[in-house]
């Protein structure tokens, strides 16, 4: 964008070079455990299986050394965590050694994007491009804070980066961005879907350029593949749901929930008129605007600036016109087919936003630079006017993120939560903490800071709906966590009156009394002495100190310890048995197994329940003589200390003469359960249809 405007001799644009490298790393270096203020869920979470990783060898799912992270339930990208870990390991888990992976690797990228340019369309050019991107709103944002999947960027230049080389003839040049390219999988799932489509285009420009003849791709598609199986034996595994596969202490797992994968993409999912629907939307962020995540842009400011692409456009044309013209096949046709196949993909990436297209965002400014040469050339005026425009746009982007933006960005980064945790770990001493269930990943930002060994952490935790993609506990160690929405407090008592009947029913059973707990509420004096910086965490619901008020009345404290049991999570012997106990209860059943985990929970269970009086059962069930209430385990259940599996099934308020009951796939049990009024009938053992079903009972 600024050809022209520069001096032609090398030795002074490579000073340029070097003055706008050092001005970019200190955009990205600078107050980089401050701002943005406090930490994401996500950043949270893969710092957390870091330093899991570092000091226990498994993830807090209990898997050793992952190939991806099982995380929330659907899936959690683990190449970030593995960069991270020896930061971690010098500076300790904070937010600052988490995210200096990512703001070296930022500053790293500016390096390679102007050898790369060089290297296509020459020096000046180069220089444009890292004017373009050292104060780029997309680029400062992404690299300083840890969003694992940001990684991905960095680690598709590097491939283009090594292909662009003098030497990239070499077949151990060739091998290396290859193997560079495969390693994308483990950055961030939008990989799956580019990087095929990506070393494809790659191999058709080695071919075209006479590098590689059929021999040698085949080499490097089987060397491809060799670091990609992990992530295909992984999709393999959830996709059919196979077990986990652990190799010399490697694991490949099987998520607990749906693939994030799946769910992402429209293809996947068979929502095709979806990728009608996504075209305004990617639009709408390619002309610089269409995210309103405060994580992705500051406010008015998009990942690139407004109407820039359509420069990128004229960019495109040129270089895809040079190849068919003139043969061209330099690194600018392959940076091209970068872009292509990175539109391709987010056309098809369901939920667009400025990070799952964040594969396209560099070829872009790439090619923007390209547009601009193109319609600058011999136009100074208009050059002056599109430099000024950028300057201004840059300039009120950095006054804003290293300003306002702190503040605008502070909820949603959790700012005030580390020290208002701290604060609760002093005062409560062995009570529990509630954390509100409102504040999104509390339990991994509990985990980061409280560096709770994941052990201890799977033996504490009451995991509720497990299947669900993001799946989160009820409660682990000493944190309990219960929404202020769940609760209703009655006039004039402190005593929590209502916790959702199945949370409460989940939570009772992991031996935590919620039945006669008062809780204090952190008063708004509390919080301006808790964080000067002013957020207000009881207007999110943030922190409780449980107790109990008798005790504490005789203690003479207004705190006292919450009342924990150890009780059985079930009582008696199992009236049936298969993979789980079935147990009777007052107006209910409670399934119960151990050993058992959150892949069990998965299983969808057959109940029908046939009255003693037959005109007791719904009008549409009169004729069938029973009543279907089959239903999946997680509907009902959850997971407690990673190794066993509760659910808690009501029943009909009828008198019952027996039920029929099972797993669907497995071995289904039979028998005579009393009913409300008390009243049982003889074992039937054909389930009331006829079928006969077997008992390992």
């Amino acid at each position: 964008m600024i050809v022209g405007a520069l001096p032609k001799r090398p030795t002074l644009v490579c000073l340029a070079a070097a003055g706008l490298l050092a001005v970019g790393a200190g955009l990205r270096l600078h107050a980089l455990g401050d701002v943005p203020p406090g930490l994401l869920q996500d950043e949270a979470s893969a710092g957390y299986e870091a330093w899991s990783l570092l000091h226990f060898g498994i993830d807090r799912n209990g898997f050793s050394w992952p190939v991806h992270f099982v995380s929330w339930g659907s899936g959690q990208n683990a190449l970030y965590s593995w960069l991270a870990m020896p930061f971690i390991g010098m500076g300790g888990l904070t937010s600052t050694a988490l995210r200096l992976p990512m703001a070296l690797t930022g500053v790293l990228a500016l390096f390679l994007m102007w050898k790369t340019a060089d290297r296509a369309e020459g020096r000046t050019f180069a220089l444009s491009v890292l004017f373009l991107l050292v104060p780029g709103s997309w680029h400062v944002m992404a690299s300083r804070w840890a969003l694992e999947s940001n990684l991905l960027p960095f680690v598709l230049l590097s491939s283009v980066y090594l292909l662009s080389r003098p030497d990239r003839g070499r077949f151990h040049i060739q091998a290396a961005a290859v193997s560079t390219l495969a390693l994308s999988v483990y950055a961030y799932g939008t990989a799956y879907a580019f990087t095929p489509l990506f070393l494809c285009l790659v191999f058709a420009w080695l071919a075209l350029n006479r590098l590689a003849d059929l021999r040698r791709l085949l080499a490097l598609a089987a060397i491809a593949f060799v670091v990609t199986s992990p992530i295909i034996t992984l999709v393999a595994v959830n996709s059919l749901a196979l077990d986990t596969v652990e190799v010399l202490g490697v694991s490949v797992p099987r998520y607990t929930g749906p693939p994030r994968y799946e769910s992402v993409c429209l293809p996947c999912r068979g929502d095709w008129w979806g990728i009608v629907g996504n075209a305004p939307r990617l639009a709408a962020l390619l002309l610089g605007g269409g995210d309103d995540r405060i994580w992705n842009r500051v406010p008015g400011y998009g990942a690139l600036p407004p109407f820039a692409m359509v420069l990128g456009l004229f960019g495109l044309g040129t270089v895809l016109y040079r190849a068919k013209a003139g043969k061209d096949y330099g690194p600018s046709l392959l940076v091209a087919f970068w872009f292509i196949a990175a539109f391709l993909v987010a056309s098809i990436t369901g939920g667009l936003n400025i990070n799952r297209m964040n594969t396209l965002w560099l070829p872009a400014i790439f090619l923007i630079a390209l547009g601009a040469r193109l319609v600058c050339r011999n136009r100074r005026i208009v050059l002056h006017v599109l430099v000024a425009a950028y300057v201004a746009f840059s300039g009120t982007f950095l006054h804003r993120y290293f300003g306002d933006y702190r503040d605008l960005a502070a909820v949603d980064f959790r700012h005030g939560f580390a020290p208002a945790l701290d604060r609760a770990l002093s005062a409560a001493g062995s009570e529990a903490i509630h954390l509100s269930g409102r504040i999104n990943g509390a339990y991994a930002l509990a985990l980061f800071h409280t560096r709770t060994p994941p052990r201890e952490y799977l033996e504490t935790s009451i995991l509720s709906e497990p299947n669900s993609p993001f799946s989160r506990p009820l409660a682990f160690g000493q944190f309990v966590f219960v929404s202020p929405s769940e609760m209703k407090l009655h006039p004039g008592s402190p005593r929590i009156q209502a916790l959702n009947s199945r949370g409460r029913q989940l939570l009772k059973a992991g031996g935590i009394d919620v039945e006669n707990v008062a809780h204090h509420v952190l008063t708004g004096r509390d919080v301006l002495e808790l964080d000067t910086d002013g957020l207000v965490l009881e207007r999110y619901g943030a922190l409780f100190y449980v107790h109990d008020p008798s005790i504490a009345a005789a203690a003479g404290d207004v705190r006292g310890p919450l009342l924990r049991a150890d009780v059985p999570l079930v009582s008696g012997e199992p009236v049936l048995r298969s993979e789980f106990g079935v147990h009777r209860e007052d107006g209910r059943l409670a399934w119960f197994g151990e050993p058992c985990d959150a892949y069990d929970t998965r299983a969808r269970m057959f109940l029908h329940v046939f009255p003693v009086d037959p005109n007791d059962l719904p009008a549409d069930r009169k004729r069938y003589g029973f009543e279907y209430l089959d239903f999946f385990f997680s509907d009902y259940g959850a997971v407690y200390g990673g190794a066993r599996c509760l659910a808690f099934v009501p029943l009909p308020d009828y008198p019952i003469a027996r039920i029929a009951t099972g797993r669907y796939g497995g071995r289904g049990v039979t028998g005579v359960i009393a009913g409300s009024s008390g009243r049982s009938g003889a074992p039937d053992r054909t389930g009331g249809d006829g079928r006969r079903l077997a008992d390992d009972g």
